[in-house]
């Protein structure tokens, strides 16, 4: 006589109506922390972004300007920073990209997923540009606030700019900016 072999019905059935129920109590909070590791990404990309205009600004001795495009070639004042944004040279240091190709394109940005939104106060609403210095022009300060759906400041990302240019992370709770 041989030994039974495998699943019964039942057996499978319990097994599957536990693993619906683990999957069901996990689902939310693993849906939290895509959103979480999204915001993480995306702030540091635009920091990264800051970063390598500041740098390039410095080794270039020429401004160099970050702006918000929708269309990855010319500066826009419309929308936020979530539509996307690019690193040109600024040689006439007007904070808008002319056309003719004299002032490449350094790095381009698209649109942030996930309908987040990236905001400026009044500093750093539409532009920001690094002198050769590598300090912001002629606006001291400011911060940009980086929120998603849930609109709770101990989620969303911070990131300040102080009057030398540098830039740091930090939760929008800690800073000047809401993401409500």
């Amino acid at each position: 006589m041989r030994g039974q072999q495998g699943f019964t019905l039942f057996e499978l059935i319990i097994t599957l109506a536990i693993a619906a129920i683990v999957i069901g109590v996990a689902a939310p909070s693993f849906s939290g922390m895509i959103q979480d590791n999204r915001l993480s990404s995306q702030s540091l990309d635009f920091l990264a972004s800051l970063n390598y205009a500041r740098s390039e600004a410095i080794k270039r001795r020429t401004p160099v300007t970050l702006c918000k495009s929708a269309d990855g070639s010319t500066c826009t004042n419309a929308g936020d920073w979530g539509q996307g944004w690019i690193v040109f040279v600024d040689g006439n240091g007007s904070q808008a990209r002319e056309n003719g190709g004299n002032e490449p394109i350094l790095r381009l940005h698209g649109p942030l997923a996930g309908n987040n939104r990236l905001t400026g106060n009044g500093n750093f609403t539409h532009v920001i540009t690094y002198q050769a210095s590598g300090d912001t022009l002629g606006l001291g300060t400011g911060t940009l606030a980086l929120c998603d759906a849930r609109n709770d400041d101990d989620k969303g990302k911070a990131i300040i700019i102080n009057s030398t240019g540098r830039a740091r992370l930090t939760k929008v709770s800690q800073s000047t900016m809401t993401c409500s």
